[in-house]
């Protein structure tokens, strides 16, 4: 009998091996991209130090929410894994002073992917049958009685639009000016 965590690790896995797919030969230059003026990306600091636009969407949203590039959106699926990562397996919340951002795509694949194994997946997969229906804990404030399970598959949206949407910049791309 398949259990809950091995569902759920079978679908983070394959919303990866797609997500990884899509960024094959991803070069600087697209995944920097500003496809609308005023868009949230990744920019450095007066140090070289590279931020993340809107704290990452952790705040509120303008209306209508800018469009990200490439960059910010693997920066924010990134950001959600050990954000959330951390919150769920270590019971303690992070700063974004926690998290290097790429200005590379190169590096940006690797801090992604580094943040899906390391701070989500591996960890998700040692979680216990009996934990999935537990509360997710203090470090979710307001959220701290939800299940695990609630937390996991809100992980789960998070990264598959966001995946989607690379998906759609990355298509995009080759035809932006075309038509200039």
């Amino acid at each position: 009998m398949t259990s809950v965590g091995d569902s759920i690790g079978r679908t983070f896995d394959e919303v990866w091996k797609r997500t990884r797919g899509r960024l094959e030969g991803l070069a600087d230059d697209e995944y920097l991209w500003e496809p609308a003026p005023g868009g949230w990306t990744l920019r450095p600091d007066a140090g070289g130090r590279w931020l993340i636009d809107a704290e990452g969407g952790g705040g509120p949203a303008p209306d209508p929410v800018p469009v990200a590039t490439i960059a910010w959106r693997m920066g924010h699926a990134g950001l959600t894994f050990v954000d959330y990562g951390t919150r769920l397996f270590h019971g303690r919340n992070i700063t974004l002073d926690d998290v290097e951002f790429s200005g590379t795509a190169a590096g940006g694949i690797e801090f992604l992917e580094t943040a899906f194994r390391v701070h989500w997946r591996e960890p998700l997969g040692a979680i216990a049958d009996e934990r999935w229906w537990e509360p997710s804990g203090a470090a979710f404030f307001g959220y701290s009685h939800y299940p695990v399970i609630d937390t996991a598959l809100h992980v789960l949206d998070e990264f598959t639009h966001h995946a989607a949407e690379l998906g759609v910049l990355r298509d995009l791309y080759p035809h932006w000016g075309a038509g200039a």
